[in-house]
């Protein structure tokens, strides 16, 4: 084999391991997309007040941002579909 074909063919290679390691992260992430949207509308209902009220404790404040509340909740809950997928598929 010829060295211009062994370059060749470790070219090829590199860049099959980059569009399977670029499908496997776009898949991972869909995974997590999915599962935090699934998360994040169990929050939808009116029994959120304890966990405001915890916050509002925890913050030392009065009244909590109903957008600081909804950023804490998307957080919280990518940041659970991310521990969830690590533990489940790694």
């Amino acid at each position: 084999m010829s060295l211009q074909r062994a370059v060749e063919n470790h070219y090829q290679r590199a860049y099959c391991k980059m569009m399977n390691d670029a499908e496997m992260q776009d898949a991972r992430d869909s995974w997590i997309e999915d599962r935090a949207e699934e998360l994040i509308r169990n929050f939808g209902n009116d029994n959120d007040w304890q966990i405001v009220e915890l916050l509002k404790i925890k913050l030392e404040s009065k009244t909590i941002d109903n957008d600081i509340y909804n950023q804490f909740i998307v957080d919280i809950c990518y940041s659970q579909a991310k521990y969830q997928f690590e533990t489940n598929y790694k």
